[in-house]
């Protein structure tokens, strides 16, 4: 049995900051490492044995980074149908929105009608793409910055300049959690 207690740390020691963060920053990997293996099909008993050996952690944090991983799939595992009907019904209303604007049930307010339907069309097209990936497979994984920023090369220049806000925004929430 595990006994847990948060407690607020209230220090003005530097060095005392940097232990914490660091040991939130190897504890963070290993459960990202943690949660690969297990994709991978590993046991979970030998994760932990690995844990233990390939970052400075003891046996109760390795036990941790696993259980935390293995939570975190089955909790993605279960979302995967609500994610798909999300999409789901998000495309039928843009397909019902660009009927009714096609056969002048509606108009547009602040656009012309062209680029209203345009602008439908591609929401459309990426619901589509969206539903295509949720259902071909289930992949889920830790997303890596170096991922992240893979990902926004194949992107657009307008597209990216968003990507990147979001991503410093990202980056500036975890560090306020982690000070706190």
């Amino acid at each position: 049995m595990k006994t847990v207690r948060v407690v607020k740390i209230v220090s003005d020691d530097e060095t005392q900051l940097h232990s914490l963060d660091e040991l939130m920053r190897v504890f963070c990997s290993a459960k990202r490492y943690a949660f690969n293996r297990l994709l991978e099909g590993m046991n979970a008993q030998d994760i932990i044995k690995h844990l233990r050996h390939q970052f400075p952690l003891n046996k109760r944090y390795a036990e941790d980074a696993v259980l935390l991983a293995q939570s975190l799939i089955s909790f993605q595992r279960e979302l995967l149908p609500m994610r798909l009907e999300d999409v789901q019904v998000k495309m039928e209303k843009a397909a019902k929105k660009m009927d009714e604007y096609q056969h002048g049930r509606k108009t547009p307010k602040n656009v012309d009608i062209k680029t209203c339907l345009n602008g439908l069309h591609q929401r459309l097209e990426k619901l589509k793409a969206t539903e295509a990936e949720l259902q071909d497979s289930f992949e889920c994984r830790y997303h890596s910055k170096s991922d992240f920023w893979r990902k926004t090369k194949l992107l657009q220049a307008p597209e990216r300049k968003h990507h990147e806000r979001r991503m410093e925004r990202f980056a500036i929430e975890s560090v306020v959690c982690q000070r706190r």
